[in-house]
């Protein structure tokens, strides 16, 4: 369980922005990961982790469970900070996928290329819904069928040359959490790219 303490300060920096981002928008952010739940584990290696006999479904936890105000509509969420991003991300979290039927991975990605000059700050952080249809482990994304893009699922299996347009396939935050306008947010979004381009990326 236990990590160096610069990954740790990572981690936590990187949920600490997704939360108040989702926060500002609105929504009820809980902690649901088990090294919030349980905080003492943290400090431990996987090796003691292992000994505490724990089911391995809760090392697996989501980091939130995101709710509306009414409480009517859930989320659960991953939340990944990467220097370099890649789809291998998307193996990283399949078991738990596959143990919590739909995750929502939330990445974060400082150094997200800006091919068409766009200058949005949602380019930084972008998010899609994984899940299981059966075996077939599927992902949620942009498509453009005729003229407009459409939100579609597809097989992770069926992936190819992820680099060209994986990234920008991903939802921005809100258009998974409906809450969150991006007019309204711009601000706070650059703030925290900013944050964490200076101060997560070494």
């Amino acid at each position: 369980m236990s990590m160096s303490f610069s990954n740790r300060i990572k981690k936590e920096m990187t949920e600490a922005i997704v939360r108040a981002l989702l926060e500002d928008a609105g929504y009820r952010v809980i902690d649901s990961g088990i090294e919030k739940v349980l905080r003492e584990l943290s400090c431990l290696s996987s090796i003691e982790y292992a000994k505490l006999g724990y089911p391995e479904v809760m090392s697996r936890l989501p980091d939130f469970t995101v709710m509306d105000r009414e409480q009517t509509v859930k989320y659960l969420v991953e939340v990944k900070y990467r220097t370099e991003w890649s789809d291998s991300l998307f193996d990283e979290v399949k078991e738990q996928v596959r143990l919590f039927g739909e995750v929502v991975l939330v990445s974060v990605n400082a150094k997200a290329a800006d091919p068409n000059n766009y200058k949005s700050p949602s380019r930084f952080i972008r998010c899609c819904a994984l899940r299981f249809r059966g075996e077939a482990y599927e992902f949620q994304h942009k498509k453009k069928i005729g003229e407009s893009y459409q939100t579609v699922w597809a097989s992770v299996d069926e992936i190819t040359n992820p680099e060209s347009w994986l990234w920008w396939a991903m939802l921005p935050l809100h258009e998974k959490f409906p809450l969150m306008k991006e007019a309204e947010n711009r601000e706070t979004l650059l703030q925290a790219v900013k944050a964490l381009a200076g101060i997560l990326d070494s």
